[in-house]
């Protein structure tokens, strides 16, 4: 499911000529492969929801397209810590993703790691179910593609009512 829908009053703070509202990108990236799924903020501190410690760590990411076309957008990863371009580089299929951006001003940043003021966290935006495709690293950088499934290549009809397959309806 994705929500592209952003609450009106958030949308005019951030569309205005200056804000004091900042805008925080948690990005899930998860793999039968990985023994735990990689849980990474963009911010350099340390976040903590629902019992899950969220990584600071630099990334650089667009929120997907809202086209004709399948949404799709870039990730960009600074290859500081070496292990997460390891583990992402060695996978043998698509990773799955999560996004979730969340205002910064519903956590306590005095806290270590920083925590939400109230619960349930209210996301502005969320896109869940993609993949990322396409990786290639460098020394500096890990990039890839991130995309959602793409309905329009499926076969249609996806499923043929045959004895085999139904057999309830061949009685």
């Amino acid at each position: 499911m994705t929500e592209r829908a952003i609450p009106s009053d958030l949308a005019r703070e951030l569309e205005g000529p200056e804000t004091a509202e900042t805008l925080l990108v948690f990005l899930r990236i998860g793999h039968r492969r990985l023994s735990r799924d990689l849980l990474i903020v963009s911010d350099g501190a340390d976040y903590l929801i629902d019992g899950e410690t969220w990584t600071g760590f630099d990334f650089d990411i667009r929120l997907l397209s809202d086209t004709d076309q399948p949404p799709r957008t870039e990730l960009t990863v600074q290859n500081v810590d070496r292990r997460i371009g390891e583990a992402i580089l060695s996978l043998d299929s698509p990773a799955r993703l999560d996004i979730d951006v969340i205002p910064a001003s519903q956590f306590d940043t005095s806290a270590d790691p920083r925590v939400p003021l109230v619960n349930p966290v209210a996301r502005a935006y969320s896109a869940r179910h993609l993949a990322l495709v396409d990786v290639t690293a460098d020394v500096l950088q890990l990039r890839g593609t991130i995309r959602s499934w793409d309905y329009t290549q499926e076969a249609w009809p996806s499923m043929r009512a045959t004895q085999d397959a139904f057999p309830g309806l061949y009685l």
